[in-house]
């Protein structure tokens, strides 16, 4: 079994390639509630980023024209059978857990799944955003065994 880096302390960045930028910068700012941290505004096309959290954390998204080393094919298409992306989760306090699964469902997006794990001691439940991508809300919670 490998030795764990101790000097990676944690994830700075999430960024994803978009099809509709003004749809999903609004999904996550009025649905998730992110604040937008700044924008980046190279040739080909606006990139936003969201504060996720304390610290240097953010979400990125990138319009699909905007190409260049960071692509994985130079392509501006995005295919589904190309990315590696599952899902991704935002920790959310657990007070606010069910709070928040039913302030989504009231915004009318279907929750596809909530479940408990007790090897990592939290509760979860997924959605989707406008253009697909699965979305976790993760809380700890240490009753779960």
């Amino acid at each position: 079994m490998n030795k764990p880096n101790q000097s990676i302390t944690g994830i700075t960045e999430i960024a994803l390639r978009v099809h509709d930028l003004d749809l999903m910068r609004r999904f996550y700012e009025q649905v998730i509630g992110l604040e937008v941290l700044g924008e980046n505004e190279p040739s080909d096309g606006t990139a936003i980023f969201f504060a996720v959290g304390a610290g240097n954390n953010h979400l990125a998204l990138f319009p699909e024209k905007l190409t260049g080393w960071y692509t994985r094919d130079k392509s501006p298409q995005i295919d589904p059978k190309l990315t590696t992306l599952s899902h991704f989760a935002l920790s959310i306090a657990l007070d606010d857990f069910e709070s928040e699964m039913k302030r989504i469902e009231q915004l009318g997006i279907e929750i596809v799944e909530s479940r408990t794990m007790s090897w990592l001691h939290c509760r979860m439940f997924y959605f989707f955003d406008p253009e697909g991508n699965l979305i976790e809300f993760n809380s700890h919670d240490e009753s779960i065994r």
